[in-house]
């Protein structure tokens, strides 16, 4: 049998024996301190073996305890800390040939060498991410996809009462969940409130947990959550399915709750639908006021683009998009304001940043950037495109017909699919009614003369290119 040790865990910068140490510090929030102590503590990581992770017990009847009453958490805990799709499996001593035996010898080492780092770190203080000012409510853009979680957040930094203890925004990543949180925080701060305002993300939460566990101490996180007036935890789904990291957190909000403070918290998904919360956390929360966010409309995105334009222009007057440059961006990138904000900043990074113009083309450039590289389209999707936007059919594109309504439109048709896709001019040729390869070459070469003086036509191309788009993102075909 090949026998494999692992240093690197795919996809994580954390050792296999690094996932084991957190997996045994989990299990003692899991289990109770008698159970740990007799059954787990004296458990030891050997070895990779085919993909399978070898842990020793120290008899028979350690190991078969473990595999009836701990071996499902055990497994539940290493894959939620380990993206490979290894599983955990507990022999004794006595089951390993003596080669195997050898390897834990090399695993001893490396433990000790984590647990001394653990050591230098013991007395580093936990960093927690606080607001720099950036976020505000007045940079905050407000229209109906967040009306309502807005309203609500700018009441709690102003002081109102609300008539529930927890307050639970949620929507998809990006929609501005954070800026909210922030705001509030930024708010209480400038305002002089007296109140204690605490923020901290849901994972700074878990490692700031998890640290106070391995020194056996977490009283500096307690006293610094339970502080709070106003506790502002940032994206929940960050501790979903670590039930010892709930247990800790479920007690810090109720707290805070039971000394009359209140607590805001943003996820991606609602309490019903975060998979892996405990039945407890989830009930606290439903128990709340939950309120979604929704991604902005269109004239929401305009607005966010014309803010962020404003805000680097405030230290680079020079910076200006005009209306047809925010109006490609907010048709091609259709994702939540985050996604605006980057397709802005790359337009300013590749133009006045460098001193160089603003251009339509460099818009266009900073969108395909930030949307990724989309393979070609096909022929078929250009002129379904084409008919979307010109209102003519696949048949009137492939006639002899010569009548400007139709020509216009077939001479872009051919013009994008030279410049979009892989085809040649007469491959592209057949797909319009068999026509000539010099027919489709006169259509191009028309078109790139025109370009540059005629406004219509290349207000006309952007339509169509948006909608190529479009079509792509619909359909395979």
């Amino acid at each position: 049998m090949p026998i494999e040790m692992e240093g690197e865990a795919k996809g994580s910068t954390m050792t296999a024996i690094a996932i084991w140490q957190a997996v045994m510090s989990e299990l003692q929030t899991e289990t109770s301190a008698q159970a740990y102590n007799k059954w787990l503590s004296e458990l030891e990581f050997v070895a990779e073996i085919d993909g399978v992770i070898q842990i020793a017990a120290s008899n028979s009847i350690q190991r078969d305890r473990v595999k009836q009453d701990y071996l499902r958490v055990i497994n539940r805990i290493w894959s939620n800390l380990d993206g490979r799709g290894r599983r955990v499996s507990v022999s004794c001593w006595s089951d390993f040939s003596d080669d195997v035996r050898q390897l834990a010898e090399s695993a001893r080492t490396e433990m000790a060498d984590i647990s001394a780092e653990m050591a230098e770190e013991e007395n580093t203080p936990v960093e927690v991410r606080t607001t720099s000012g950036d976020l505000t409510f007045d940079n905050l853009v407000v229209a109906d996809s967040n009306r309502v979680a807005a309203t609500v957040a700018r009441r709690i930094a102003q002081g109102e009462s609300a008539p529930a203890k927890t307050v639970y925004f949620y929507g998809r990543h990006g929609v501005g969940k954070t800026h909210m949180l922030l705001a509030i925080q930024s708010h209480m701060e400038a305002s002089n409130d007296k109140r204690q305002v605490v923020y901290m993300s849901a994972e700074e939460f878990m490692v700031a947990y998890v640290d106070g566990v391995r020194r056996n101490d977490t009283s500096d996180l307690k006293a610094r959550l339970r502080s709070a007036d106003v506790l502002l935890i940032d994206d929940l789904q960050a501790i979903t399915g670590k039930g010892g990291t709930q247990r800790e957190f479920f007690g810090n909000i109720r707290a805070v709750a039971a000394r009359g403070g209140l607590v805001v918290i943003t996820a991606d998904e609602s309490p019903s639908e975060l998979g892996s919360l405990s039945g407890r956390v989830r009930e606290e929360l439903q128990g709340g006021i939950t309120v979604k966010v929704d991604e902005p409309d269109e004239e929401m995105r305009r607005r966010i683009v014309r803010m962020k334009v404003a805000d680097i222009a405030t230290e680079n007057p020079e910076f200006v998009l005009d209306d047809a440059s925010v109006e490609l961006i907010v048709q091609r990138v259709r994702g939540p304001g985050r996604q605006l904000y980057g397709a802005v900043c790359n337009v300013f990074t590749a133009t006045t940043f460098v001193g160089l113009p603003v251009t339509i083309e460099d818009v266009a450039a900073a969108v395909r950037r930030q949307l990724g590289d989309r393979k070609p389209p096909t022929i078929d999707q250009v002129k379904r495109a084409i008919c979307n936007v010109f209102g003519v059919t696949r048949t009137d594109l492939e006639s002899a017909r010569r009548s400007r309504s139709i020509a216009y439109p077939r001479q872009i048709a051919m013009y994008l699919c030279r410049k979009l896709t892989t085809r040649s001019l007469p491959q592209i040729g057949r797909y319009f009614g068999n026509r000539d390869h010099t027919t489709v070459l006169y259509a191009v070469r028309k078109l790139e003369a025109l370009i540059e003086s005629d406004e219509t036509l290349r207000a006309d191309l952007e339509r169509v290119e948006i909608a190529i788009d479009e079509v792509q993102a619909g359909s395979p075909g």
